[in-house]
C-alpha cells in the first residue's frame, strides 16, 4: 500500500510539473518567432509548409488529447495551434501562402485515418509527421543565403519543449507522445545547427 501511494505521488507529481512546463513552453515557443516577423517585418528563411503543417498536425493533437482524455495535451495543441495560425497569418500578410494546401490535405488525411483505424494510430502518425512538418524549414535552414527572419529562440523552445513532452509521455505511458519528444529534439539541432553557422558568417562580415 505504502509503495502504491509513493508511486502515485511521485506519477502524479511529475505528471504536474510537466503539464505546467508544457503549458510555460507552449506559450512561448512562438513568440520569438513572431517578434521577429512584426518589428523586422522580415520572413527570409522562414517556412510556410512547416508553419501550416504545425497548424494542422496541432489541431490533430487537439483531437488526440480530447478522445485520449489528456486534458493538457488538449490545452496545449489549442495554444500551439495558435501560435502556428498567427505566424501563418503573418507570412499571409507579406505574399507567403505556400503550404496552406498541403495543410489542408494533412488535416483530412488524418480524419480518415481516424475512422479507418483509429486513434492511436493517429497519435503514431502525428508523431512521425513532426518530421515531415519540419522537413521544409530544415531544408530551407541549410540551403538558405538568407536566415535573418529565422529566430532560433522558436527552436530552442522547441527542442525543450521535445524533452518535456517525452518525458510526460513516459509518465504517462503514452508512446506517440514519448516519439513525439525524439523527434522533436533531433528536428530542433538540425535547424540550430545552420542557424548559427550562419550567424557567425553574418557577425564576421559584419
Amino acid at each position: 500500500m505504502l509503495d502504491e501511494g509513493r508511486h502515485w505521488f511521485t506519477g502524479g507529481v511529475l505528471e504536474s510539473i510537466l503539464t505546467a512546463m508544457a503549458l510555460v513552453l507552449a506559450v512561448v515557443q512562438p513568440v520569438p518567432q513572431v517578434l521577429r516577423v512584426v518589428r523586422g517585418g522580415r520572413i527570409a528563411g522562414v517556412s510556410g509548409p512547416t508553419t501550416w503543417l504545425g497548424f494542422a498536425l496541432n489541431a490533430g493533437w487537439l483531437a488526440y488529447g480530447a478522445a485520449q482524455g489528456l486534458l493538457p495535451l488538449l490545452v496545449l495543441s489549442a495554444v500551439y495551434a495558435a501560435g502556428y495560425g498567427t505566424i501563418g497569418i503573418l507570412l499571409v500578410s507579406r505574399g507567403n501562402r505556400s503550404g496552406i494546401v498541403p495543410a489542408v490535405v494533412v488535416a483530412a488525411f488524418g480524419a480518415l485515418l481516424v475512422v479507418a483505424v483509429g486513434w492511436t494510430a493517429l497519435g503514431t502518425v502525428l508523431a512521425l509527421a513532426v518530421g515531415l512538418q519540419f522537413l521544409p524549414q530544415v531544408v530551407e535552414a541549410w540551403r538558405g543565403t538568407d536566415l535573418s527572419g529565422l529566430a532560433p529562440g522558436t527552436y530552442v523552445v522547441g527542442a525543450v519543449d521535445g524533452v518535456v513532452w517525452g518525458g510526460y509521455g513516459l509518465v504517462v505511458g503514452d508512446v506517440p507522445l514519448v516519439l513525439y519528444g525524439v523527434i522533436m529534439c533531433t528536428v530542433a539541432g538540425l535547424v540550430l545547427l545552420p542557424v548559427r553557422r550562419w550567424n557567425r558568417v553574418a557577425a564576421a562580415v559584419a
